[in-house]
């Protein structure tokens, strides 16, 4: 399969959704993590609540997370024009209690497990390694950021691109801000993104 330019966005959206994975009768949801896209470029697209159930404790717990996802029309040089391929989501997904126990199924995975997570679910983002880690400022405390490299295909096109993703709790929920962008437009939508971590509201 491989990504429309329009696909970018809904890859990114469906891939985080999907984080958390399926396994209801006790309820937890998480509350929508927003951002302010400032003079980014990024403007908000949607918001979607994917609810599903999981086994803890030996109890059925049905789990709501959240996305808000944010889209950026990108010029791009193999294109010859703009394609909205710079990509921003915003995932929370909310602490389980039951039995005096705390739960969350993506709350200890690191940020390199949660993009290759991410891969594992497209069969078109390929390559996914780690390149560094940084410290953003996001939610009132630094916050470890992974920028990781990858390759998506876009219009039939092979796309080098980065991908920034950090992983914290914060006010009882798991909150994933993750951004996805073209390597070649690395000095532009690199600041960008790391904005919009800095500028997350939680809750929204």
């Amino acid at each position: 399969m491989e990504l429309t330019r329009r696909a970018v966005g809904a890859l990114t959206v469906a891939g985080v959704a999907g984080l958390a994975g399926c396994s209801g009768s006790t309820s937890f949801s998480a509350e929508y993590a927003e951002t302010d896209p400032g003079d980014t470029g990024y403007e908000q697209t949607g918001q979607r609540q994917p609810t599903m159930t999981r086994t803890f404790a030996g109890q059925d717990v049905e789990v709501t997370n959240t996305v808000t996802e944010y889209r950026k029309e990108i010029e791009l040089s193999f294109l010859g024009g703009s394609s909205d391929v710079g990509v921003f989501a915003a995932f929370t997904s909310p602490q389980v209690e039951v039995a005096g126990q705390t739960f969350n199924p993506i709350s200890n995975l690191s940020n390199e497990e949660l993009a290759k997570r991410f891969q594992e679910r497209f069969d078109n983002m390929s390559d996914v390694s780690q390149e560094s880690e940084e410290q953003v400022d996001s939610l009132g405390s630094a916050r470890t950021v992974t920028k990781l490299s990858a390759t998506v295909t876009v219009d039939g096109n092979e796309v080098p691109v980065f991908l920034l993703i950090a992983n914290f709790n914060h006010e009882g929920d798991v909150v994933v801000p993750m951004g996805i962008f073209p390597q070649e437009r690395e000095d532009e939508e690199g600041p960008n993104v790391r904005q919009l971590m800095a500028n997350l509201t939680h809750p929204a």
